[in-house]
């Protein structure tokens, strides 16, 4: 049997029924009493947004306030994080707005759209990411900053262009930002030294987003932030995957059995699996290879791409966006139910290949956002996990959110805080796995 044909017969995850929150006095057990939250973490508590009664989910208004902002980058999808040797923290972002908004209704301004950007967030002085915005740097080509009447101010251009883009340089001098090839971001590692990201290719000029290949930039990481050698890159390989069409390496773990493992998602019809890659070393230039099973249902690594033919699901339960980490005796992956779904699912695995299963409703995302103007959202979309951003365990995520209307991002009371990040803590996850 075919892996594709076997994924297909599993039953659903019992993750896959709504969650039914229970009352607030389940709660009151006192051999499952709350974290213990220090007051200037802004954490704001998500009552009923779990259904066990004792993992415990907050809104984080402290990252929430450090990322509403009103000049330079404001608004930004796919926002994800690496951490970096000193406690510091890099940051990508997918499609950005720049430029400015007015500060008292929240309505963005004038403003252009790059396709990625980067940014590293510093350590403290407790040598973890600075819980500030003074700690957040953009790392941004702006085109001007100077004369706030003059035309593209705090306008920014795309870090790192696709090299089929086709806007000519006066073009990019100008501020026009590329609308047909483009590259939004995977996930990166630091090996040797180095920061490795991994960039996925998209067409987008015919109006839908058709996956190209993925690039592999290596970045500099001597010195210190801000002294303009950091963090710049060294080289691009723009052909390290020539094709991806299930963004391997939109995740990634790096484990202590030598490898890294990539993780990226099949998708058919309503339904989207987790898969998994993985570098020959830590060392992402030294070659994958991919899970997968065969007809008679073995499983390998083998060093060609899968063919949707032998694509090995590593999980029964269909979610998007799979990150996986450790701890303890367990590698533990969590994802966002498929599609669009408000739900969040944690499952475990002996391995990082999985299989991926016991899966449980982790906690419920909000239908509405805390902002002036609209309050409700189309998609919420890219729930992303940040291990980097942890303090005592908690797993941390951010969320992006859209508007029916692209251009309902402009003018409106509130429209800047569409398009971007929102950020919540899950504490006592691990109370879900009562083994």
């Amino acid at each position: 049997m075919m892996a594709l044909a076997g994924a297909m017969m599993w039953t659903m995850s019992s993750c896959e029924s709504p969650l039914d929150p229970l009352p607030l006095e389940y709660k009151e057990d006192p051999n499952f009493a709350a974290p213990a939250i220090d007051e200037s973490w802004k954490l704001e508590e998500m009552v009923n947004a779990t259904d066990n009664g004792y993992v415990y989910a907050y809104k984080d208004k402290l990252y929430d306030e450090m990322f509403t902002r009103t000049h330079g980058w404001n608004g930004g999808d796919g926002v994800q994080t690496t951490l970096l040797p000193g406690g510091h923290l890099f940051w990508t972002f997918n499609d950005s707005f720049y430029g400015v908004v007015d500060a008292a209704t929240r309505a963005r301004k004038s403003c252009n759209f790059p396709r990625n950007s980067v940014m590293v967030q510093t350590a403290g002085s407790d040598g973890r990411p600075g819980n500030s915005e003074d700690h957040l740097l953009w790392l941004m080509d702006y085109v001007q900053t100077d004369n706030p009447e003059g035309e593209r101010y705090y306008h920014g251009r795309t870090h790192l262009r696709h090299p089929q883009a086709t806007l000519s340089d006066a073009d990019i001098q100008r501020g026009e930002i590329d609308a047909d090839y483009v590259y939004w971001a995977g996930d990166g590692t630091v090996v040797n030294g180095k920061l490795q990201q991994l960039w996925n290719g998209v067409y987008t000029g015919d109006g839908n987003m058709t996956g190209l290949g993925t690039a592999l930039a290596i970045y500099n990481l001597d010195g210190t932030p801000g002294d303009g050698s950091y963090l710049t890159i060294e080289s691009v390989d723009h052909n390290y995957l020539e094709k991806n069409p299930y963004s391997i390496g939109q995740t990634m773990w790096e484990d202590e059995d030598g490898h890294t493992y990539l993780y990226g998602s099949f998708q058919q019809a309503f339904v989207s699996y987790p898969i998994v890659a993985r570098s020959k070393t830590h060392d992402l230039r030294d070659g994958l290879e991919y899970y997968v099973m065969d007809n008679n249902g073995d499983y390998s690594w083998v060093d060609s791409y899968p063919t949707a033919d032998f694509v090995n699901p590593i999980s029964s339960t269909s979610l998007s966006m799979p990150w996986v980490f450790k701890k303890g005796d367990w590698y533990y992956m969590t994802g966002q139910a498929f599609p669009f779904g408000t739900q969040m699912y944690i499952l475990r695995s002996k391995t990082p290949y999985g299989p991926f299963e016991d899966c449980h409703n982790l906690f419920v995302l909000p239908k509405t956002l805390d902002k002036i103007g609209v309050q409700t959202y189309r998609f919420v979309y890219m729930v992303h996990l940040h291990m980097g951003l942890s303090r005592d365990g908690e797993l941390v995520f951010s969320t992006n959110t859209d508007i029916d209307n692209f251009w309902d991002n402009f003018n409106a009371d509130g429209s800047a805080d569409f398009y971007r990040p929102f950020f919540y803590r899950v504490y006592k996850w691990e109370r879900l796995f009562e083994d």
